[in-house]
């Protein structure tokens, strides 16, 4: 089948177009012209403007045509300036007076003039690359200074940002004179500032170099004078190179950098009022928290024996409640008149006996522990612990007791722990293990004390996840009194019970930090109200 040629057919409509539903204006001619002349006035515009920055960026090389009537060329910013007969002059004495010319996109120039003091105890000079100098006064500009100054005969360089920083002074020979002409040069290229300064009599001269990473790169050219008036000549303006830097910086000891001269003291009226407040402040604080302190103290001395009330009921009350229904019982039987035998009345009454005893051993032991702690402690302790193995396990079981290291006092919250720790160590052995032989170990070294319960039993296979309620209750003792506990045991070759505590007074103060991280949000309890 041949080949058809299909034609291609283009059409160019001025109507309004749409796309996407968004209809688009109607290019007509006289609006195409319109864009085009827009866009063309805005290519001038931005052309014009780019040469005009070009333009102020060119240095002339020029010389100030000093002479009245010639002031349009620069801007005073405070003093008494003139001009006549080849000579700019200041008549005022005033901090940091200001005459500025040139431009604000000027770069790389050498600026000369000759200068000469009128007064001493002051200094002049030019100042450079400045900007902002909108206000009087001695550093009110952003820029650089290179002047000379009477007071220490040196030539001096440093930079105003609305703060001065100078870099280290260089003496002139022959110091630095009133009615004396000086011819100051100075060249700026990039971050890099050199200068020289002559005695125009003597011929004497001295040289610097400057450098400053962040520098400023342009700005204006202007004299300066600081507490004198002064008179200047000669002043011209070039175009500077690299090769005109190196002329000067070649002559120069080193290159200097800005430092920040130190500021006025800070022992004054208002810091030192200030300081007053914050030390005030902090006495009421301090006696405020002093005080939350005291109540908190009060506190939680208020719990403990409310701690210590509900512990002395749980052990003897039970005790108590027992021994008063055995008697009650056998009174029962006496006034009935039953004829009971004697070897039943008995064993009710060695019951009562029993329980008796027990809650006469539990109040020794908790008198006890309320009571301050003696420098038998540790014997007492290990002695109550062998107690414990010999009423639950009787003969059949060997008990050994070893004491190692230098006894110390135990404080009572640490020997009470100690003790349960112990005793239900004794009674899981006995119970479970099947030992033949018990050894209990007190431990002091270091500052530390470590009770250690051991058996030949059986063991078992330990696993946290698995603890029954007397592990967990051993660890919750060693955890109260900030101390670790360590069980070591292997099935078939017995158990041993670690724990190790410090013998210091840290784990209260903690214990006393945790007790005001709960509660200082909260309001302390008035113990005054009724």
């Amino acid at each position: 089948m041949a080949d058809r040629a299909f034609p291609i057919r283009f059409e160019l409509s001025l109507q309004s177009p749409e796309i996407a539903g968004i209809r688009f204006p109607r290019m007509t001619p006289k609006r195409l012209l319109a864009i085009g002349c827009v866009i063309a006035s805005l290519s001038v515009v931005i052309w014009l403007w780019l040469h005009w920055r070009q333009e102020e960026g060119i240095i002339p090389r020029h010389t100030y045509e000093l002479r009245a009537g010639r002031m349009d060329e620069w801007k005073a910013v405070g003093g008494n300036w003139g001009i006549s007969d080849g000579t700019i002059y200041n008549r005022t004495y005033d901090r940091g007076s200001k005459f500025i010319t040139g431009s604000s996109a000027w770069g790389d120039y050498t600026v000369t003039a000759d200068l000469r003091f009128n007064g001493d105890n002051a200094d002049m000079g030019i100042i450079i690359r400045t900007s902002d100098e909108k206000k009087e006064g001695a550093d009110t500009y952003n820029g650089y200074y290179v002047g000379i100054r009477t007071l220490d005969g040196t030539m001096v360089i440093g930079r105003s940002a609305f703060v001065w920083m100078e870099a280290n002074p260089v003496p002139l020979p022959g110091g630095v004179h009133s009615s004396v002409w000086y011819r100051l040069r100075v060249t700026a290229v990039g971050c890099n500032i050199a200068a020289s300064v002559q005695n125009m009599t003597s011929l004497q001269t001295a040289w610097l170099a400057f450098e400053e990473p962040s520098c400023l790169r342009t700005g204006h050219i202007g004299l300066r004078s600081l507490n004198v008036g002064g008179m200047w000549r000669n002043i011209g303006v070039a175009p500077a190179t690299w090769n005109d830097y190196m002329d000067l910086r070649r002559h120069a000891a080193s290159v200097e950098r800005p430092a920040i001269l130190p500021g006025p003291p800070w022992w004054t009226p208002l810091h030192a009022g200030m300081l007053f407040a914050v030390a005030l402040m902090l006495a009421l604080l301090t006696q405020l928290a002093l005080f939350r302190l005291q109540r908190w103290k009060a506190y939680a001395i208020i719990q403990e024996r409310e701690r210590l009330a509900h512990e002395i009921h749980d052990t003897m009350a039970q005790s108590f409640a027992g021994v008063g229904y055995q008697i009650q019982g056998i009174r029962r039987s006496v006034m009935r008149g039953d004829h009971q035998d004697s070897r039943y009345i008995a064993d009710q009454l060695s019951v009562a006996y029993q329980l008796v005893r027990k809650c006469h051993v539990e109040a020794s032991r908790t008198i006890a522990m309320l009571g301050s702690s003696s420098p038998q402690i540790q014997q007492n302790l290990l002695g109550s612990l062998a107690e414990t193995a010999r009423r639950i396990a009787g003969d059949q079981i060997e008990t050994v007791t070893k004491l190692r290291g230098y006894s110390t006092p135990l404080n009572l919250r640490l020997a009470d722990a100690l003790l349960h720790v112990g005793q239900e160590a004794i009674a899981n052995a006995v119970s479970h293990s099947d030992p033949t032989q018990l050894v209990i170990t007190l431990i002091f070294d270091l500052g530390n004390v470590e009770l250690v319960v051991r058996d030949d039993g059986n063991g078992f296979d330990f696993k946290q996840e698995a603890a029954g309620f007397g592990i967990l209750g051993m660890q919750k003792r060693a955890s109260d009194v900030a101390g670790a506990l360590q069980i070591l045991t292997t099935p078939g070759r017995g158990t041993e019970i670690r724990m190790r505590a410090s013998l210091q007074q840290e784990s209260q103060k903690k214990r006393l930090f945790l007790f005001f991280k709960e509660r200082i949000l909260s309001t302390p309890p008035d113990f005054n109200a009724h």
